[in-house]
């Protein structure tokens, strides 16, 4: 492990680096054109470092039809700018931390402190999996005149940074959370969030609907995760669709009810591969809950580091679902 010392350089570094990366940011485009000589090396390196995470092979012949639903995303602009503008655990945040956890849970702790920031897709990549680009001979088009996103809810937005890169998308955009922690967070970026711990008995959510629904590694979280997706169906719109993304391999953790951080239902997943995993979701829990696989695509899980690590990163399947019979 390193020493505090190492530890205070690293910080020192990184936060020299971050300077130096916005000011030689130039536009805000996620195009490789826009970014700077000096910031398109940093850009590269990651870009091949972080292009596993964006795979995706079929091998089983009956699992073929995945391909079709396959959407592929890759490293780009906004992806490299969280993973630099985002400072890992400090000295004065693990401080803070032990001080609340007398009193506060984790999740709530990082929300009062600003902290627990994560990124999965940019606000292009999103774009791409609902369909709102598509490519016609090899030129992409916006739909945007076409297609107009009214509403979205994101059931356990977090600290709000998923939030964020989904927002521009839609005009209106609702937040719901379990811990209050994250709400106070929330509201300070400016999102409409609500408290909530049960959508279905939420009172502010009462007579509401949504075009998308949004709910991203909370499935492995939730005492019930097959009752969280059927009452997310009360809640969309005619042709509405969830974004519901899940971390490979699947662990389930509950710090929110359940039997000794166990879920109270089980999912019963192969997960030998991202391949089995992506097709067991679909044959094992969509299906059987009246759930269509519209697209899907992998991706990174990346959140904020610590003493350790920079950051850490794991690979997040990430589906848009219809439902049937609609």
């Amino acid at each position: 492990m390193k020493s505090w010392k190492n530890y205070a350089i690293d910080m020192i570094k990184e936060q020299a680096e971050r300077e130096i990366y916005q000011e030689n940011r130039g536009d805000t485009d996620s195009d490789d054109e826009t970014i700077s000589s000096y910031n398109l090396k940093r850009y590269s390196k990651l870009k091949r470092e972080y292009s596993k995470y964006y795979r995706f092979k079929v091998k089983n012949k009956d699992n073929q039809y995945l391909l079709k639903l396959f959407v592929q995303t890759e490293f780009d602009r906004e992806t490299l700018d969280f993973i630099i503008e985002t400072p890992r655990w400090s000295f004065i945040t693990n401080s803070l931390n032990w001080a609340m956890s007398w009193v506060y849970t984790k999740t709530d702790i990082m929300g009062y402190i600003g902290m627990g920031k994560m990124f999965i897709l940019s606000t292009n990549q999103y774009k791409r999996i609902l369909r709102l680009i598509y490519n016609d001979n090899n030129n992409e088009k916006n739909l945007d005149d076409l297609l107009y996103l009214n509403t979205m809810n994101n059931i356990g937005s977090g600290c709000g940074t998923t939030t964020l890169c989904m927002a521009p998308l839609f005009k209106f955009v609702t937040a719901t959370e379990a811990s209050k922690g994250m709400v106070y967070s929330l509201k300070k970026k400016g999102i409409d969030s609500v408290f909530c711990l049960d959508i279905e008995q939420c009172e502010e959510l009462k007579d509401t609907s949504y075009d998308i629904i949004s709910c991203l590694n909370v499935l492995d979280r939730c005492e019930k995760p097959i009752s969280l997706l059927n009452s997310i169906k009360n809640f969309l719109n005619p042709n509405g669709k969830i974004i519901l993304a899940v971390v490979y391999p699947f662990r389930p953790y509950v710090e929110f009810g359940g039997i000794d951080n166990k879920p109270l239902e089980h999912i019963e997943l192969k997960q030998e591969t991202i391949e089995d995993y992506v097709h067991s979701f679909n044959t094992n829990v969509f299906k059987p809950n009246g759930f269509e696989l519209d697209a899907f695509t992998v991706a990174p899980y990346i959140s904020e580091g610590d003493a350790l690590y920079q950051n850490y990163v794991l690979t997040d399947a990430v589906f848009v679902l219809k439902v049937k019979d609609r």
